[in-house]
């Protein structure tokens, strides 16, 4: 038999040494590129790019001031014109995002980080998003006179069918028993939107919603049947024609201003306005306390409503630390309770002290409800499309006339 070849031990050595050597360099590799990658990231991440788009100059300079200014970090601002949005540049140029929450953010939403879990945990389950969360809570309202609640009855109306009755017999006190700046065409489609939903629910307002961001033409939104009881945004204004000849609100309330509304809340010649809690803020102590605030309410208690809560939102476009740690630092309580003092809207944070009964009141209502806060019908499917807006408010306009 042939004798077996002995292995050369100098061979196996080497072999050994080689392959030590090998790991050996490509630990160092890996760790030299982990650290440049470090490196890279902590100088890329000095840079902070924040983009602002359909808030008032002043929402703009509050949020600024809530971002710390910090040696060595750059913050670069930009507030974006309103109207015509590239969602693109958007996604790809900025790490924070700052807007109403609506049709722009829910079209950005599938592009957006993850906001941090710590941060969802200290709002309300309804306010929940973690592509899009609420900062500050503004709110379509209905301010009741208090003294002419008191004359029929003492209670708001706690469901859509008693809020018409609610108005009926106040015409036995009051010269317009509803009332609303209707010549602003955020109110006036506003408050439309907020009784589709009111009767309808969510489901039926979402439905709405969609069909008006499809582009269809005003015929077929006029017709769309949003529930199964066959409610049509034609038939709510139908019955709004007819509130002016059954004595329910003055006959050009689609027509008219902010200083009308002023005008009628002072001489108490109205029974309930709607509005916006941040217009609620400009009238004067001793006209706006005598009336008290409240949510349109649903048409039956099974109805999954919603609160017509427009929220001023953050979004997350990149994973650069510091754009994180400024969100996050958006809602310690601390923090929260002085956005809402600046801004006079609700905090979000399930703790903070809010600016003042009213804006409490909202924040509850919208933990309180199934469907959350909710866009007006602007903000739900017209942010990007001002001139389309304009139209078809004019549209509606003209068909109550």
């Amino acid at each position: 038999m042939t004798a077996k070849k002995r292995k050369n031990p100098n061979n196996t050595k080497a072999l050994k040494l080689a392959v030590i050597i090998i790991a050996a360099a490509v630990v160092i590799a890996l760790g030299v590129t982990l650290i440049k990658s470090v490196v890279n990231k902590k100088r890329s991440d000095k840079t902070v790019r924040v983009a602002f788009y359909g808030l008032s100059g002043e929402y703009c300079d509050i949020l600024k001031k809530q971002i710390p200014v910090e040696e060595g970090i750059n913050l670069v601002y930009e507030i974006l014109p309103e109207g015509i949005i590239d969602l693109g540049t958007v996604k790809d140029k900025y790490d924070l995002f700052f807007s109403w929450k609506g049709e722009v953010t829910e079209a950005l939403e599938e592009a957006s980080e993850d906001i941090p879990a710590k941060i969802l945990e200290v709002i309300p389950s309804s306010l929940q998003n973690k592509k899009c969360v609420p900062v500050v809570l503004d709110n379509c309202e209905l301010a009741y006179s208090k003294s002419v609640v008191e004359k029929t009855g003492g209670n708001m109306p706690s469901n859509f069918p008693l809020f018409l009755k609610y108005i009926s017999d106040s015409r036995s006190y009051v010269f317009s028993p509803f009332f609303c700046n209707g010549a602003d065409d955020r109110v006036f489609t506003a408050f439309i939107g907020n009784i589709i939903e009111a009767i309808g629910g969510v489901k039926a307002y979402k439905m709405f919603v969609d069909e008006i961001r499809k582009g269809s033409d005003f015929d077929t939104i006029m017709d769309l049947e949003l529930t199964d009881g066959q409610l049509t945004l034609r038939k709510v204004l139908d019955s709004l024609k007819e509130w002016p000849d059954s004595g329910f609100t003055h006959p050009n309330w689609y027509s008219a201003y902010g200083n009308d509304l002023l005008y009628f809340a002072q001489e108490d010649h109205v029974a309930v306005f709607y509005t916006y809690l941040h217009e609620h803020r400009k009238i004067q102590y001793d006209v706006i306390s005598k009336f008290e605030a409240f949510i349109m309410p649903p048409a039956s208690s099974t109805v999954e409503y919603g609160v017509m809560a427009p929220a001023v939102s953050v979004m997350l476009f990149s994973d650069n630390s510091n754009a994180k740690r400024y969100v996050q630092e958006l809602f310690t309580q601390e923090a929260q309770e002085e956005l809402s003092t600046k801004t006079k809207l609700a905090p979000v944070h399930l703790r903070a002290q809010a600016y003042d009964k009213q804006a409490d009141d909202v924040r509850y209502w919208v933990a309180a409800c199934p469907g959350g806060a909710l866009p007006d019908l602007y903000l739900a499917a017209f942010q990007r499309k001002p001139a389309e807006f304009k139209e078809f408010t004019s549209k509606i306009r003209n068909y109550i006339k």
